[in-house]
Order: structure tokens, then C-alpha cells, then sequence
């Protein structure tokens, strides 16, 4: 008898298939994935604003060399953005406005973080900021202490 040396249609089928079965989980993980180190990122992001923030408040640091009355610095949270402003006699002008990526909001802690100069008695609206990416429904925790210190809880939560 001779044997043919090749697949059948019916062992191609079933392995392409199975081919796509594989794809399909690895896609799925790999998206998953990519929306969780964004979200991460997102909280990095926020958290080197807020360091900024703090550490020109310590050092006294004059956005606007003019300013004989520096009241400090401040970074205001609202769902889908951010922003750095310097304080001057209780006046706050913005240096920089950040906006957080598609599908990410600040669902707690949202309002003003005051960095005084020095860091002498320091005003946080809130000990967290949690950012939530809604593409996920995962959430990451932020903390805030009455002195500063602010960590990343790199564990993502459900929300």
C-alpha cells in the first residue's frame, strides 16, 4: 500500500483550532495585562507630582521670583486630571496640568493637597487617592500621610 506522507484536512482543522483557542486566552491576558500596568503607570505618574510638590514646598523652591508671600504648593485631584499649581499670598497659579489616561479616574481623594513651606502643618483633603481603571473595574490605593510620605499600594483592588 502507499501511504501518503502529509495531514489530513481533519488534523489541520483540529490543530488550527486549538491554535485559536490559545490566541484568544493569550490576547485576553495579555489586554488585561497592559490595562493593569497602565493603571500602575497612571498612580507612578501622580505620585512623582505630588514628591515634586512636596519637595518645592521643603526647599522653598519660587516658581514666580516675584512672590514675597510663598504660601506653598499645591496639586488638585479631580477625576480625570490633575494639576501643579505655587502658591503666593493664598493665590495659587497652575504650573503644569496633567490628564489621566482613557479609562482611568480618581474615584476617591479628588480636591486639594496643600504642601506648605517647609512642610510646617501640611493639608490633605484625604490620607488615599484611588484611581480606578474602569476597562479592568481594578483600583489602586494611594496613601497620604499628615507629614507627606506618599506609597503606592501596588496591589490592585476590585471596585
Amino acid at each position: 500500500m502507499d501511504k501518503s506522507k502529509g495531514f489530513t484536512l481533519i488534523e489541520l482543522i483540529v490543530v488550527m483550532g486549538i491554535l485559536s483557542i490559545f490566541s484568544g486566552i493569550f490576547l485576553a491576558r495579555y489586554n488585561e495585562n497592559a490595562s493593569q500596568l497602565k493603571l500602575k503607570n497612571e498612580a507612578k505618574k501622580l505620585i512623582d507630582v505630588l514628591e515634586l510638590a512636596k519637595k518645592k514646598a521643603l526647599t522653598a523652591d519660587l516658581f514666580d521670583k516675584n512672590c514675597t508671600d510663598f504660601t506653598g504648593y499645591r496639586v488638585i485631584i479631580s477625576s480625570g486630571s490633575y494639576s501643579l499649581s505655587f502658591g503666593c499670598a493664598s493665590v495659587y497659579s497652575v504650573v503644569q496640568n496633567y490628564n489621566l489616561l482613557t479609562n482611568i479616574t480618581a474615584t476617591v481623594g479628588t480636591g486639594n493637597y496643600n504642601f506648605s513651606p517647609l512642610m510646617i502643618n501640611p493639608n490633605f483633603i484625604s490620607n488615599t487617592i484611588r484611581l480606578k481603571n474602569s476597562a479592568i473595574n481594578k483600583c489602586v490605593n494611594i496613601s497620604i500621610s499628615p507629614i507627606g510620605i506618599v506609597e503606592l499600594n501596588e496591589t490592585l483592588v476590585s471596585c
